[in-house]
């Protein structure tokens, strides 16, 4: 008898406990009274933590240690450039969103021979040539790239404590392109000798001589592979409160999503020696051709056309798992 009346005097004293930790209203408390859990008005900020998990265990790497970047670990498609929201209805509801705006744009200038001047002084002497071929003029190359993407969503939570579960659906929207021009010192001519810069990342410089017969071609505008994609993705995932109103969540989906992509074009400027004789002309072009792709795709899909990636070198996966392993903090 006395060994039933403890037990039930241990599970009375655990249930006290337990209610007194929740507090009155069944809430959620820390030891000094702070809710844990994020209520009706709450915003959420976070962030995706892979790519410092990524870093650190790279560098703790028995086999290849302090690899650091080289060595990355990667869990989810690309979601390191997003930032992700949530403001919360109740309890239980949140709205959130995942957004991510990168834009990059530059110049760069290389200096080559002044062809005018060249050829003007070849019809004066040594002493005119010499001076001319000290004189340069600029080309120069100006780029504009753009990656967006913006997901709106709802997000129903259950769960007990500091374990909570959430699920939902987002709609996402997204775009990329990429443009260049070049401005060139020296214009192309049917009379004489011009050099230009043909690779701006070298520093090479080409010359277009008047005398071989064929084409030469240097582009002038170009607007790269680009495109729009439009898509829904379900999510599913769990999240543990470490602290009250901090939070490690981590998440999962699949999705369906459109994407078109536009075909790149050129505006170049064309040395043509033919039948005719030399002649020097502008031409625009399309440089390939359009593109539609749809279908279902889990996140971490790289390597399907699905996972959208664009032309910029990076991918910016509509599904990438913003929430793969995010930290959030609530306020």
């Amino acid at each position: 008898m006395k060994k039933r009346l403890t037990i039930m005097l241990t599970l009375f004293g655990t249930m006290l406990a337990t209610a007194q930790d929740l507090g009155d209203d069944q809430i959620p408390k820390n030891k000094k009274g702070n809710e844990i859990l994020p209520k009706a008005g709450d915003i959420g900020l976070g962030f995706n933590t892979i790519p410092v998990l990524d870093m650190i265990l790279g560098t703790l790497n028995k086999a290849t240690p302090f690899s650091g970047a080289g060595n990355v670990v990667q869990y989810t498609s690309n979601s390191n450039n997003q930032i992700t929201g949530k403001y919360f209805l109740d309890a239980k509801t949140a709205l959130r969103v995942r957004f991510g705006f990168n834009t990059l744009s530059g110049s760069m200038t290389n200096q080559v021979q002044d062809a005018v001047a060249m050829h003007a002084a070849s019809l004066g002497t040594q002493d005119d040539i010499n001076a001319a071929s000290l004189i340069r003029v600029d080309d120069k190359l100006t780029f504009k790239k753009n990656n967006w993407l913006i997901s709106i969503g709802i997000e129903k939570r259950r769960g007990y404590r500091r374990l909570q579960g959430f699920y939902g659906i987002e709609l996402g929207v997204g775009n990329t392109g990429s443009t260049e021009s070049v401005s060139y010192g020296n214009a192309f001519s049917d009379q004489f000798q011009v050099d230009y810069t043909s690779n701006f990342n070298t520093s090479q410089v080409a010359t277009q001589n008047p005398t071989p017969f064929g084409r030469v071609t240097r582009a002038l505008e170009t607007s790269h592979r680009g495109g729009f994609r439009i898509g829904a993705r379900g999510f599913v995932g769990v999240e543990y409160f470490i602290f009250a109103k901090i939070s490690i969540a981590a998440e999962y989906g699949w999705g369906y999503a459109i994407t078109t992509r536009r075909a790149a074009t050129s505006k170049r400027e064309v040395y043509n020696n033919g039948q005719n004789g030399p002649e020097v002309l502008i031409e625009e072009v399309e440089v390939d051709s359009k593109e539609l792709t749809k279908g279902f795709s889990i996140d971490n899909n790289n390597g399907s056309i699905f996972s959208l990636n664009n032309t910029l070198g990076g991918n910016t996966s509509l599904y990438g798992g913003a929430g793969a392993l995010t930290l959030l903090i609530h306020f």
